[in-house]
């Protein structure tokens, strides 16, 4: 495939290289000279230099027919811009990176459109999320965002106190904002029959029920499933403090989630001026101006009394070693950013979570993407026994226009839509919702109706 990519900063450098690794001819557009050098000694890249405001240097890349223009600068009125003009000129297909949540949010406007995007991806708000998940509730099985993080799904253990086990899911009075999707039930001895399995997965409709010892999976929005441990009634440990280092973006969105959990934030970053930004745009947390790095500040600080210290700097380096040092002075729960995978094994040794940085969460969506354009995600649960795929619909999809509760006949019984993302506004998947051309939507299945997705969407 080719393909061109605006921006050669620390994330457009990364997603060229591992694109180019891919087998893809990609060719990169920024003005910073030293910074193409270094990517083109280091990488199978071709390089351009130049500035995207004079569109005829896009014009002058559709000789290479282009199949994919990916804008990925630091600055989202510049990808947007950018994306805009490919689209025009007659690039095919566009993704751009966007930092601001109000691009994604609900909105009279449809920005996808207004800008030409096909995908947009808010990697700094994947990065938070999979820190978050890493921090909050560890008793889940599993958590998986979807929709730029407004979709959420966890998997929890029903309880022994269950008691609306003779109640159909129809007739629970959950919250509309969320969804019984999977369960996986464990079938006792004594019930089973000579070739039957011990367990056994349901796609739940609402003739089904909930029993103790169920394992099941739940989708809504993220707003709402910090209360799922309170509906049914799970152990839930909550994390009183965090301290984060580094003032970047993942930081910057990590820091707003905790604020409306209530959870004390304290950030530690060594530049002034990001220091005062922070402070504005994160009023409940404190930020403190100091380098990391010094052993004595940590401990003044009082730093080993946090729930979980977070290395969230752009180095992965950096937050390698500082994580070691919060190791050292004793903190009890450290999560470390990393983009090096081969820096996990010394993670693991002492007993540090990690979670993937925001170059790695935009090189596998941006892979996911390039696997098969309309699915954008997918999770495995039950040892492979179920998926989770996020997919954008197409306009020629033989289901848009339809009621779900009138998808039944259409659909197997073991393909579940869950969700619906449309302009930004989160629905969960119940029967008077309908599918419009390019909503984004999740769906649980088997496996076995994966060769079949591009009949239905």
């Amino acid at each position: 495939m080719n393909i061109v990519i605006l921006g050669a900063g620390d994330i457009g450098s990364y997603l060229a290289s591992i694109l180019s690794k891919e087998e893809h001819n990609v060719t990169i557009i920024d003005n910073n000279a030293q910074a193409l050098a270094k990517l083109a000694a280091e990488s199978d890249v071709a390089t351009l230099y130049g500035d995207v405001s004079r569109w005829k240097i896009l014009d002058d890349l559709m000789e290479t027919q282009p199949d994919l223009f990916i804008a990925m600068t630091g600055k989202d009125e510049t990808n947007l811009t950018a994306c805009s003009i490919a689209k025009n000129l007659g690039y095919p297909f566009t993704i751009s990176r966007v930092k601001e949540m109000g691009f994604l949010s609900r909105s009279r406007l449809d920005f996808s459109r207004l800008f030409y995007v096909d995908h947009f991806i808010a990697a700094e708000v994947l990065a938070a999320h999979d820190v978050l998940k890493s921090i909050i509730n560890p008793e889940d099985l599993a958590i998986e965002n979807f929709a730029h993080g407004s979709i959420q799904m966890r998997t929890i253990i029903v309880p022994d106190t269950w008691k609306k086990h003779d109640i159909p899911l129809s007739e629970l009075e959950l919250p509309e904002e969320l969804i019984i999707s999977l369960i996986r039930r464990t079938i006792p001895e004594e019930k089973i029959q000579d070739d039957e399995n011990k367990e056994k997965i349901i796609f739940p409709h609402g003739d089904d029920f909930i029993i103790p010892g169920d394992e099941i999976t739940v989708i809504g929005e993220t707003k709402m499933m910090y209360q799922l441990h309170e509906i049914f009634k799970t152990p839930h440990k909550t994390v009183q403090s965090v301290v984060i280092i580094g003032g970047t973006e993942v930081a910057l969105h990590l820091g707003k989630i905790l604020e409306r959990l209530n959870i004390k934030v304290k950030i530690i970053e060594k530049k002034e001026t990001r220091c005062h930004e922070l402070a504005e745009l994160l009023p409940e947390c404190t930020i403190i101006h100091h380098d990391a790095a010094d052993i004595h500040f940590l401990i003044d600080e009082q730093v080993q009394d946090a729930g979980v210290f977070i290395a969230a700097s752009n180095e992965d380096k950096t937050n390698v070693f500082l994580s070691l040092l919060a190791k050292e002075i004793g903190c009890k729960k450290i999560v470390s950013l990393i983009s090096d995978v081969s820096l996990a094994p010394v993670l693991r040794e002492q007993d540090i979570l990690f979670t993937v940085s925001e170059r790695v969460n935009i090189s596998n969506r941006i892979l996911s993407i390039l696997m098969e354009k309309t699915v954008i995600s997918i999770a495995s649960l039950c040892d492979n026994q179920a998926k989770v795929i996020e997919v954008k619909v197409s306009p020629h999809s033989p289901l848009v226009g339809i009621q779900l509760s009138d998808l039944s006949a259409r659909l197997p019984k073991d393909l579940l839509i869950a969700a619906i993302e449309n302009k930004g506004r989160v629905m969960i998947g119940k029967g008077s919702r309908i599918i419009s051309p390019h909503d984004t939507i999740i769906v649980i299945t088997s496996p076995e109706n994966l060769h079949r997705l591009h009949e239905f969407f």
